[in-house]
Order: structure tokens, then C-alpha cells, then sequence
């Protein structure tokens, strides 16, 4: 008789973690960055812009590469 309440404990711990497991996965993909985003000049796409202005040349370096 203990073993189907093993088995049942064991589904909900798995249960729990894939939940806990999907809500930090969404966290992160939700945008929980704060950084602001601009057109990336000449493609279709968006980048931070920080990472822009930190050092324009070198991203048009990249882009022709």
C-alpha cells in the first residue's frame, strides 16, 4: 500500500519542478532586462543600444564581414 503514495509523491515533485522550471524559463524570455533596444542599422532585426554606442565602428566592421 506505501508504494502508490511514493509514486504519487514522486509525480508531484516532478510536477513541481517542471512548473518552477517553466516559470523561470518565461521569466527570463519575457524581457526582464531593463536594456532599451533600437533598429539595427542595416538589417532587419533590433540590438541593445548600448552595445550599439559602446562601439559603433566595430558593429559595422561586423556587419560587412
Amino acid at each position: 500500500m506505501a508504494e502508490p503514495e511514493n509514486k504519487a509523491a514522486a509525480v508531484a515533485k516532478v510536477a513541481f519542478a517542471v512548473v518552477g522550471a517553466a516559470f523561470s524559463i518565461f521569466g527570463l524570455l519575457s524581457g526582464s532586462t531593463n536594456k532599451k533596444t533600437m533598429k539595427a542599422p542595416g538589417r532587419n532585426q533590433r540590438i541593445f543600444s548600448d552595445d550599439f554606442e559602446r562601439d559603433p565602428a566595430a558593429y559595422f566592421r561586423n556587419l560587412r564581414k
